[in-house]
């Protein structure tokens, strides 16, 4: 079964490593995910996330210019085997010569919240999705909660602390340039902004379903999951224990193959067939799921058919529907 995943960290996980003195390569390494994996659990798509922590990082915009130079040195590197998208045709021509499509995203706003110029100049180096925020409150808007999940339950901030007026401004922008919004980590509020004032569809590329996990605020209310398919948007499935778990208490280990598909289950039940995709959060988890990396992705297909799912119905979570919502979208 051939995967297309909106969501890892891959690439912020190399980054950080070699700033420790590391070594750290995609073609292989000890993270979640590397090209051995990406070709052994069978993906078409990758998405890779540029992602930092603005309380840790003094000059956002340059931080993460520092990662796409690892991102396009090490896609040069292996272009025999993986390759960047631009448009949908990009992922169509990979496909056609055996290749896996490197799509490149943006987690957290502040990265490109000062200017126009700065989220103009992601666009040109390929990023085409991109969340207003993280963990921390910035220019744009508010996080859906504070402090670290894997340590703490998240609890929402609430409906009244949604998009601020340069949010808005941005989200109008993405929408001239046709980058795809991203709510994920978006507070409740600034998801209805974003519902309200996009003319798009936009996506939540790794958020999982708050009625199936009620401790997890970072997750979608089945509201926000029925507006998102109505509007054309998808979601990606979160394999953070935390955002999967019914009742999760920090330490426990990770999420099983079930829990995964209990989430999915309820899903799409919520929001119908069209609405899910997967968005792993790979390299940006802590404890691993039950295939522990991208290589054991076929296991979770296998584990989705003895679960009762239809053939077509896993095809459109592996990959069908994020395959449809960027031909339309991208």
């Amino acid at each position: 079964m051939k995967v297309y995943d909106l969501h890892c960290d891959t690439i912020s996980a190399i980054y950080e490593l070699r700033k420790q003195g590391k070594e750290a390569e995609l073609y292989q390494n000890n993270l979640h995910l590397d090209i051995q994996k990406l070709q052994k659990g069978c993906y078409g798509l990758q998405t890779f996330a540029l992602f930092l922590n603005k309380e840790d990082t003094e000059n956002c915009f340059e931080e993460a210019g520092k990662m796409v130079r690892i991102f396009k040195e090490e896609l040069e590197k292996n272009k025999e085997y993986i390759s960047q998208v631009y448009t949908f045709g990009d992922v169509e021509k990979n496909e056609k010569e055996g290749k896996i499509s490197a799509l490149l995203s943006l987690e957290e706003g502040a990265i490109f919240e000062k200017s126009f110029e700065d989220l103009q100049w992601f666009y040109n180096q390929g990023a085409r999705i991109a969340t207003f925020t993280w963990n921390h409150e910035n220019m744009l808007g508010y996080p859906n909660h504070f402090g670290d999940p894997m340590k703490e339950r998240p609890w929402s901030t609430g409906n009244e602390n949604g998009l601020k007026k340069r949010g808005l401004e941005v989200l109008e922008q993405m929408e001239h340039l046709h980058m795809i919004p991203d709510v994920s980590h978006l507070s409740d509020g600034g998801f209805w902004d974003v519902a309200n004032a996009a003319k798009r569809p936009f996506l939540a590329s790794h958020s999982n379903a708050r009625g199936a996990a009620p401790d997890a605020a970072r997750n979608l209310t089945d509201d926000m999951i029925r507006v998102l398919a109505e509007k054309g948007g998808i979601m990606g499935l979160n394999f953070c224990v935390s955002f999967v778990r019914e009742r999760w208490t920090p330490g426990e280990p990770g999420a099983s193959m079930d829990e995964l598909i209990r989430q999915m289950k309820y899903i799409v039940n919520v929001g119908g067939e069209e609405c899910l995709g997967l968005g792993s959060d790979f390299d940006g988890i802590e404890e691993a799921p039950q295939m522990r990396n991208g290589a054991g992705m076929q296991s979770l297909a296998e584990a989705m058919e003895r679960a009762g799912m239809t053939c077509k119905l896993i095809e459109r979570i592996c990959y069908g529907n994020v395959k449809r919502f960027l031909r339309e979208n991208l």
